[in-house]
């Protein structure tokens, strides 16, 4: 076995072994309670009735607070008790690095997500099933070239935990390209805008949830109106390894065939969240191209919307 592959192995595997321990976990929903007199509580919302609410806090436990002494109540995230502690539910469980899981966003939610500093793109949920998603290579000079993408998916709705989904990322390259009338030096230069498509058509399956999952995907790449013969397939698979930390690992296979070598794409790393917020710091390897290439790669990603 080659060591480029058995590094998607060991990836793979770190995954499972860094696997925290079980504990009880209950589901819920967080809420945030202002009271009158400026007090802000942030917990669980246990019980609520016509005269009070009860409410469990990580600092202070479990609280009964009179309904006359709230001023409002402001429910979102979903979250669960993990050791003693509140854990908000992980936000960026719809992609890896750039490779799509199939679970979707919810109806609302969207997310703006910067790499490298030159790539951007924002994803939203059109409906609970539909994500839509595109962006733009910046080009520091505005002038002579650009490069445009979309990502739409659709996610089937789950059994269990297993989400089927299926999806395009396509890219638009523009150039400006100029051309010269070389006999005549007076006459000026004329320019026309040519357009490239690339990009690849997918379906994928995940297995798991928000918290841990693992996706296997199959497309077809393509350019212009040419799909290619040798599908690329994708093995990817995240797991949240502490309140604020979690394993990413994403990895694109070209299946060989008619005699040619497998190529490959394999990363791994870590992403540090919060509720809204993420930050992934990860290492790409290619496989198959004959030496030994560690690529580093840093994002920034942000969610909004419901």
């Amino acid at each position: 076995m080659k060591p480029s592959f058995l590094l998607l192995f060991v990836l793979l595997a770190a995954s499972f072994l860094t696997q925290a321990q079980d504990s009880t976990a209950t589901k819920t929903k967080t809420a945030t309670v202002f009271l009158k007199d400026g007090t802000q509580l942030r917990g669980s919302l246990i019980s609520e009735s016509a005269d009070l609410i009860r409410i469990r806090t990580d600092n202070l436990g479990e609280l009964s607070i009179s309904l006359d002494k709230i001023e409002k109540i402001e429910r979102y995230t979903a979250g669960y008790y993990k050791n003693g502690h509140f854990w908000p539910e992980n936000p960026h469980s719809t992609r890896y690095f750039w490779a799509p899981s199939a679970l979707p966003l919810r109806k609302g939610e969207a997310y703006y997500q910067n790499a490298y500093i030159f790539v951007n793109s924002v994803s939203v949920g059109v409906t609970d099933q539909f994500t839509m998603g595109g962006g733009f290579v910046l080009n520091p000079t505005f002038r002579d070239w650009q490069v445009l993408f979309i990502t739409p998916k659709i996610s089937f709705p789950s059994q269990g935990n297993v989400t089927f989904g299926a999806g395009v990322i396509a890219v638009g390259v523009f150039n400006r390209q100029y051309t010269y009338d070389y006999q005549n030096p007076y006459s000026s230069r004329s320019s026309r805008i040519k357009t490239n498509l690339a990009g690849i058509a997918y379906g994928n399956v995940t297995f798991g949830d928000v918290e841990r999952n693992t996706s296997l995907g199959l497309g077809w790449a393509f350019a212009n109106d040419e799909f290619s013969a040798r599908p690329v397939l994708n093995v990817s698979h995240m797991k949240r390894i502490g309140k604020k930390t979690g394993f990413v690992t994403e990895n694109w296979i070209i299946v060989p065939g008619g005699g040619d070598s497998a190529l490959a794409l394999l990363s791994g790393g870590v992403r540090i969240f919060g509720e809204r917020t993420s930050v992934d710091l990860a290492l790409w390897v290619p496989a198959g191209v004959g030496s030994f290439v560690v690529i580093p790669y840093v994002d920034f990603v942000l969610k909004f919307g419901k």
